[in-house]
């Protein structure tokens, strides 16, 4: 059975994070939309003892007609103190391409210093260790998944007719692809589907939950794949959150 990880990353500001084991057909929980950047980031994950993730953020702001792009490279990583646990290790030092990571107060990291971007040109990954956590070193060779429909995903999205999103040839290198719409009070409508879908459909019922107003649409393509090292599962997961901020619910 595949295990699902997931990651919502929005404008380059950390939102929580949730990583759920269940079948790649299964629909996991909603995370919550983006919080402050100061909030610790929220993990769960079933079956490893840890996640490394490379998150791109693409995200485009709309202020007095003015278009306002926005584009980020993140990385997040979490170690359960035990397998199943949303309570996290001390695992040392963290760095993705020798960039160190900073430790949240519940132990998870998260690359905050935006004076110093990170290059994806390639995924080096080190993590110094603990008693609890191998060290680890590693070279993720997945390709950082893209969608070339960015330009075209809507500025109106209306609760009583539904709206479709075009993915298809627009998605490349990834074999997952999550679609969320969110307004600004908290409520999101999450859509999950594979890496070959031509398009996501939302209906006006799905939508219907949504405060009417401003919010923002995401289309994240992502891949992952899980490493055995010292005889525990450890996750890599490279994502990248198109976002379009500043839409119109209606």
């Amino acid at each position: 059975m595949h295990k699902v990880i997931r990651l919502s990353l929005i404008a380059g500001t950390v939102a929580s994070l949730a990583l759920t084991g269940c079948s790649k057909t299964e629909d996991p929980a909603p995370a919550a939309p983006a919080t402050t950047p100061s909030t610790s980031p929220t993990i769960i994950m079933s079956d490893g003892y840890g996640v490394l993730a490379a998150v791109r953020s693409v995200s485009i702001t709309t202020v007095a007609g003015m278009i306002i792009p926005v584009e980020l490279n993140t990385a997040v990583a979490a170690f359960p103190v035990a397998m199943g646990s949303s309570s996290f290790a001390d695992a040392g030092t963290v760095t993705l391409n020798s960039k160190g990571l900073t430790k949240s107060t519940n132990n998870a990291y998260v690359y905050q210093n935006l004076t110093d971007p990170l290059s994806f040109n390639s995924l080096n990954w080190s993590v110094s260790g603990s008693s609890s956590v191998p060290a680890i070193n590693y070279s993720d060779d997945q390709p950082i998944p893209d969608y070339s429909g960015f330009d075209a995903l809507p500025t109106t999205i209306s609760k009583a007719a539904g709206v479709t999103i075009s993915l298809g040839s627009a998605i490349s290198n990834a074999d997952s692809v999550y679609v969320t719409i969110t307004d600004y009070n908290n409520h999101q409508v999450l859509k999950r589907l594979s890496g070959n879908a031509g398009e996501c459909t939302v209906s006006s019922a799905e939508l219907s939950g949504l405060t009417a107003g401003q919010g923002m649409v995401q289309v994240v393509p992502w891949n992952y794949k899980s490493e055995d090292i010292s005889g525990k599962k450890f996750y890599f997961v490279v994502e990248t959150a198109y976002t379009k901020q500043g839409i119109t619910i209606n």
